[in-house]
C-alpha cells in the first residue's frame, strides 16, 4: 500500500512539475512580464509601460514564434499601456481582456489580429491608430464588453480603427472607479469623496 501511495505521489509531482515547466516567461518591459501556459493564456503582469517595437522590430517580439498558441490575452492592473506592435500578428488571439490601468493601446499593438470574439475596455483607455485590427475578422462574432461610457468606448476603439468594417456588438458591463482626478473634474476642487463610481 506504501508503495502504491508512494508511486501515485512520485507520478503527481511529475504532471505538476511538466507542467510548470510548459509556462514561458518573457520580459516585456522593465517592470513587467508576459507569461504564456499552455492553454494559451498570455498574462502581462506587473507595473508601468510594456516595450514598443518599432515597424522593423515587430517580427522579433519576444513571444513571435510564439504567436500562433496565444489565444486568451490579459493585459493585469498595475500595466498602463500595451506596447506599440506588441502583438502584431498574433492572428489566434480570441479573448482581450485589458485592466482599468491601461491608459494607452500603442500604433498597431493589435495589428493582424483577426480572430477577437470578445474584447474588455473601460472607457478611460486611449486607442492609437490600429489599421490592420480585425482587418478580415468576423465582425458579427466579435463583442466589446465596456465598463464606463458606452459611447466613449466605441469612439476609442473603432476612431483608430479603421478596417472595423461593422461596428461590433458592445456591452456595457457595469461600473468603473474613478480615479482622484477624475472625480475633481466631476465635482470640482472641494469634493472630499476621493473614489466615484459611475
Amino acid at each position: 500500500m506504501k508503495q502504491k501511495s508512494f508511486i501515485l505521489f512520485m507520478a503527481l509531482m511529475a504532471f505538476s512539475f511538466e507542467t510548470q515547466a510548459e509556462t514561458q516567461t518573457f520580459q516585456c518591459g522593465d517592470n513587467c512580464t508576459a507569461t504564456l501556459d499552455d492553454n494559451g493564456v498570455m498574462r502581462v503582469s506587473g507595473t508601468g509601460q510594456m516595450w514598443g517595437y518599432d515597424n522593423n522590430e515587430r517580427w522579433h517580439t519576444p513571444w513571435y514564434s510564439q504567436n500562433p498558441k496565444i489565444k486568451h490575452l490579459i493585459i493585469e492592473d498595475g500595466i498602463t499601456n500595451v506596447g506599440k506592435n506588441a502583438f502584431f500578428l498574433a492572428y489566434k488571439i480570441e479573448k482581450i481582456e485589458l485592466a482599468q490601468t491601461v491608459q494607452t493601446v500603442d500604433i498597431g499593438a493589435f495589428d493582424e489580429v483577426d480572430s477577437v470574439k470578445s474584447m474588455t475596455i473601460y472607457d478611460s483607455t486611449v486607442f492609437k491608430d490600429q489599421d490592420d485590427f480585425m482587418a478580415y475578422g468576423k465582425y458579427e462574432n466579435f463583442k466589446v464588453n465596456c465598463y464606463g461610457n458606452l459611447e466613449t468606448c466605441k469612439q476609442n476603439l473603432t476612431s483608430k480603427s479603421p478596417k472595423i468594417k461593422a461596428i461590433p456588438q458592445f456591452n456595457y458591463k457595469g461600473k468603473r472607479i474613478y480615479t482622484v482626478e477624475e472625480a475633481n473634474m466631476v465635482t470640482g476642487k472641494k469634493n472630499k469623496v476621493m473614489i466615484r463610481y459611475k
